[in-house]
């Protein structure tokens, strides 16, 4: 996923998608992807199309969502959190507890 998309937390917070500035939360929801375990990350344009990345806390990965300019979706990666952090890793932050 870094390899194609940089690494983690490298995008920006907010895109302009056809004339229209969206953060990360407006971004989740126009794309139904908002939900309590989500943990927003970065958003990115590619040039081709846009990236949301998130955490998914309940799967404990980290998923980009790629889209195109009328917020359907083209392609989704997931990556389990451990690749980046390890197998011991801490996910009180992510998990919320």
């Amino acid at each position: 996923m870094e390899s194609r998309f940089g690494p983690l937390g490298c995008g920006e917070q907010r895109l302009a998608i056809n004339g229209t500035a969206y953060d990360i939360p407006a971004l989740l929801s126009q794309l139904g992807l908002e939900f309590d375990d989500a943990k927003p990350i970065d958003a990115l344009a590619t040039g081709e199309h846009y990236v949301i990345r998130y955490f998914d806390a309940q799967d404990a990965r980290v998923v980009a969502f790629e889209f195109d300019e009328h917020f359907h979706m083209i392609q989704e990666m997931r990556a389990h959190i451990a690749e980046w952090v390890g197998e011991d890793a801490y996910f009180s932050f992510y998990a919320g507890h």
